[in-house]
C-alpha cells in the first residue's frame, strides 16, 4: 500500500496518468532525467518508531519532511516545510527532535570565490509537528551524541550566524576573531547551550573515543609547514602529548585518523602511505606512539575511508572498511563478524546492486536499507519482523528498461599508465558514437555512483559514455597523483583521449564520432580538448569550465599551507590564451550564480572565441550555482534537451 502511494505520487510528477502505457518523446525521457528524486535521505528515529525522509512535492524537488509512524506507514505522515528556505537535509537528535537543514538566496550575485548567493541554516523540530522551530548556531555542529544523555549532544561552536560574519566583515576585522569554536553541551529539545571545554586556538581536527572523551587533536606548524598530532588520556585535565608528525611538502607521506579501535581505547586506525605508494589502513599504538599492524590493502587503491556503524548507541564506531573489487563495485572490508553476517544476508537478496543499511533503531529491530545500480536509480526498504518491504523508490519514472549497462574497464594511456574508467553502455549494436566524461576536481577519490544521471541520460540518446580515471584521480596511489601535476590539458588529457583508442579497438565506439562532455575541471578538459593537436573530437561541451587555471589557482592560494602544492599542480595549458588553435564547435554550459568556477571563467572564453570567429553556443543556468544540488529540474531540461539537439546537429559535421 505504502509503495503504490509513492509510485503514484511520483508518476504524477511526469504528467503521465497511473497505469497507462504511452510511448515516450524523446523530450518525455529527457524529462525523466531532470525530474529530481521524490524521496531522499530515509532515516528511522532511535527507537525505531517513526521514519522521516526529504519528500518531493513537485517536479522541482521543493522538498519538505515527512514523518510516518512505522507500525502505520499508510497513515497521514506529518509534514515539516519552510516557507522561505528550502530543506536541504535534517537528522535526529533524540526519539522525538529534528535537526533541519535549510538554504536561502539572499543575493543577487556572487560576492568572491566561494562566497556565495545562498545562506544556509538550522533549527530545531518536533518531529510530531508540534511546537515551534528553534533556530541554532549556523557553525554548530554535533561532534557526539552522548549516548548515555538522551536530551542533550556535544557541539562545537563559536556561536555566531552569518548575519554576524557580515558584520564582522564590514568591521575590517577578521573572521578569525570570533571562529575560536568550543565545546558546548547542547539541550535537543531547547537548543540552549554550555561551555564544556575551551578548544585551543591552535588545534583543530578533534577526535572522540567511543566513551566520549575527546583524545586526538592536530595543529599546523607554520615555522616547519608540518601537520602534528597529539594524543591525550581520558580526562579533562591530561596533557596533550605529541604522537606524528607529517610534512606537507612531502607528498609522499599520507596519514589520516580513522578512528578508535572498538576492542581497545588505546589503539586507532589511520590510513597511511608509511613508505608505499598506496595507503594502507593501520593500527596505531597511541602508547607508544607507532605503527603496530596493517590490517587491510588493496593493491593499486587507497583505503581511506572507513564503515561506522548505523546503530544510534555506536556513533562513530567502525565495523569495517571501504574498498573497489575488480569490477570497480564498492565493498567493505568487516572487522566484525556480526556486521559481516548481517550484511552479507541482506546483500543475498539484491546480488547485483550495491546495499546500505543507511539506519537502525538502537534495539536492532528495525532497519532501513537503501540499493542502487545502475538499473536501480534507488529504492529503499524497511526491515523489521523478519520481513522486507519497499518504502519507496528514489525516482520511480525511471524504468530498469530505460537504463543502460554499467562496466568496468581499464586501458593503457599511450605512456603506458593503467586508467581505469566506468563504461555506460547504449542500446544496440556498436560501435557507437562517443561521449568522453571526465570528473571533476581534478583531484578527488571520484568514483561514479552505479545510477549516474549523466551518463544514463547521454547512453539514453545513443552514446557510449567513457568516464576515466585519469592521473590527478586520487584514492589509485601516489604516484597517479602526482602524475598530474603540472600536466593540465597535457597528460591528464592524453588519458582521456587514450580511451576513444580503447573504444575503437574493442569494436565498441566509432573514433570518428567523438564528443566531450564534463563539468569543473571535466569542463576545463573539453576547453583543453577544443585546442589541442591533432584533434579527436567533433565537439566539446565544456560544463562550469575553467579556462584559466592560473586566475583560478590565485583564488585557492590565499591558503598558506596549500599555496605551494596547488602552484605546482594546477598548471598546464592556459585554454583562454588558446582561443585561435580552437579547431571543433563547442556548447558552453554555465550557471550564473557559479561560486566556485565563477562565470567570467566561460566569458573571457568567449570572449577569444569572438575574436576569431570560432563557433559556440552559450546556455546560461539562470540561478544555478557550481553544485549539482543547485541544478533544478528547469536547470536540467534546458541542458539535457541543448544537449541532446547539440550533439545530434550541430557536433561537427552533421551531428554526432
Amino acid at each position: 500500500m505504502f509503495r503504490k502511494l509513492l509510485l503514484s505520487a511520483s508518476l504524477a510528477l511526469t504528467g503521465l496518468t497511473g497505469g497507462v502505457a504511452i510511448a515516450q518523446t524523446d523530450d518525455a525521457i529527457i524529462e525523466d532525467f531532470a525530474i529530481r528524486p521524490v524521496m531522499r535521505g530515509v532515516q528511522l528515529s532511535p527507537d525505531g518508531q517513526r521514519i522521516a525522509y526529504r519528500a518531493a512535492q513537485t517536479r522541482l524537488g521543493d522538498y519538505i519532511i515527512e514523518v510516518r509512524d512505522v507500525d502505520d506507514l499508510t497513515a497521514e505522515p506529518v509534514r515539516l516545510g519552510a516557507d522561505r528556505m528550502s530543506i536541504t537535509g535534517f537528522s535526529w537528535l533524540s526519539d522525538d527532535m529534528l535537526m533541519v537543514n535549510f538554504e536561502q538566496q539572499v543575493r543577487d550575485q556572487v560576492r568572491d570565490q566561494n562566497q556565495g548567493v545562498y545562506e544556509y541554516k538550522r533549527a530545531i523540530v518536533r518531529a510530531d509537528g508540534e511546537g515551534r522551530w528553534t533556530e541554532i548556531y549556523d557553525d554548530l555542529s554535533i561532534v557526539n551524541d552522548l549516548v548515555d544523555e538522551p536530551d542533550f549532544v556535544l557541539v562545537r561552536t563559536s556561536r555566531f550566524n552569518q548575519d554576524d560574519v557580515a558584520r564582522i566583515r564590514r568591521q575590517g576585522r577578521s573572521i578569525a576573531d570570533i571562529q575560536n569554536r568550543d565545546f558546548y553541551r547542547m539541550n535537543v529539545n531547547t537548543g540552549a547551550t554550555r561551555l564544556v571545554m575551551n578548544a585551543p586556538a591552535r588545534f583543530s581536527g578533534y577526535i572522540f573515543d567511543l566513551d566520549g572523551n575527546i583524545r586526538i587533536a592536530n595543529e599546523y606548524d607554520a615555522a616547519s609547514r608540518t601537520f602534528i598530532y597529539y594524543t591525550r588520556r581520558p580526562g579533562e585535565d591530561s596533557s596533550w602529548e605529541e604522537m606524528y608528525r607529517a610534512s606537507v611538502d612531502d607528498y609522499t607521506n599520507r596519514f589520516s585518523v580513522l578512528g578508535f579501535d572498538p576492542l581497545d581505547p588505546n589503539m586507532i586506525f589511520v590510513a597511511a602511505t608509511n613508505g608505499e605508494d598506496t595507503a594502507s589502513v593501520w593500527l596505531f599504538d597511541l602508547n607508544s606512539k607507532s605503527f603496530v599492524e596493517k590490517m587491510l590493502s588493496v593493491e593499486g587503491q587507497d583505503i581511506e575511508s572507513a564503515w561506522y556503524s548505523s546503530n544510534p548507541d555506536e556513533a562513530g564506531q567502525i565495523i569495517g572498511f571501504v574498498y573497489y573489487n575488480d569490477e570497480g563495485r564498492q565493498e567493505i572490508a568487516f572487522i566484525d563478524g556480526q556486521e559481516a553476517a548481517l550484511h552479507n544476508s541482506i546483500k543475498a537478496a539484491f546480488p547485483d546492486s550495491d546495499v546500505y543499511i543507511t539506519s537502525r533503531s538502537r534495539d536492532e529491530s528495525v532497519m532501513t536499507v537503501y540499493t542502487t545500480n545502475w538499473d536501480d536509480p534507488g529504492t529503499n526498504y524497511l526491515i523489521r519482523d523478519g520481513g522486507l518491504e519497499v518504502l519507496g523508490h528514489a525516482r520511480a519514472n525511471l524504468e530498469a528498461e530505460d537504463l543502460h549497462e554499467q562496466t568496468f574497464v581499464t586501458y593503457s594511456a599511450r605512456d603506458g599508465r593503467q586508467i581505469p574508467a566506468y563504461l555506460t553502455i547504449p542500446d544496440g549494436e556498436g560501435p557507437f558514437p562517443i561521449v568522453v566524461m571526465p570528473h571533476g576536481g581534478p583531484w578527488v577519490s571520484y568514483r561514479p555512483s552505479p545510477f549516474d544521471e549523466w551518463s544514463q541520460f547521454l547512453a539514453s540518446q545513443g552514446y557510449l559514455v567513457i568516464d576515466p580515471l585519469f592521473r590527478g584521480t586520487t584514492g589509485l596511489g601516489t604516484d597517479h597523483w602526482l602524475s598530474s601535476f603540472g600536466e593540465w590539458g597535457l597528460a591528464m588529457s592524453d588519458d582521456m583521449d587514450d580511451g576513444i583508442t580503447y573504444l575503437a579497438e574493442q569494436g565498441l565506439g566509432d573514433p570518428d564520432r567523438a564528443a566531450m562532455f564534463g563539468w569543473s575541471f571535466g569542463g576545463y578538459s573539453a576547453f583543453a580538448a577544443s585546442v589541442r593537436s591533432p584533434q579527436v573530437y567533433q565537439c566539446v561541451i565544456p560544463g562550469a569550465g575553467v579556462s584559466d587555471p592560473i586566475e583560478l589557482r590565485a583564488a585557492f592560494t590565499g591558503n598558506r599551507v596549500l599555496r605551494p602544492q596547488l602552484e605546482q599542480g594546477y598548471d598546464g595549458l592556459v585554454t583562454v590564451n588558446m582561443a585561435e588553435d580552437v579547431s571543433v564547435p563547442m556548447l558552453i554550459i554555465h550557471g550564473d550564480l557559479d561560486q566556485r568556477v565563477r562565470i567570467n571563467q566561460s566569458e573571457q572564453f568567449i570572449t577569444e572565441l569572438d575574436r576569431y570567429n570560432k563557433p559556440y553556443e552559450f546556455l546560461v543556468l539562470e540561478g544555478a550555482d557550481h553544485f549539482d544540488n543547485t541544478l533544478g529540474y528547469d536547470h536540467r531540461m534546458s541542458m539535457y534537451q541543448t544537449m541532446a539537439r547539440y550533439l545530434r546537429e550541430d557536433c561537427g559535421p552533421g551531428g554526432l
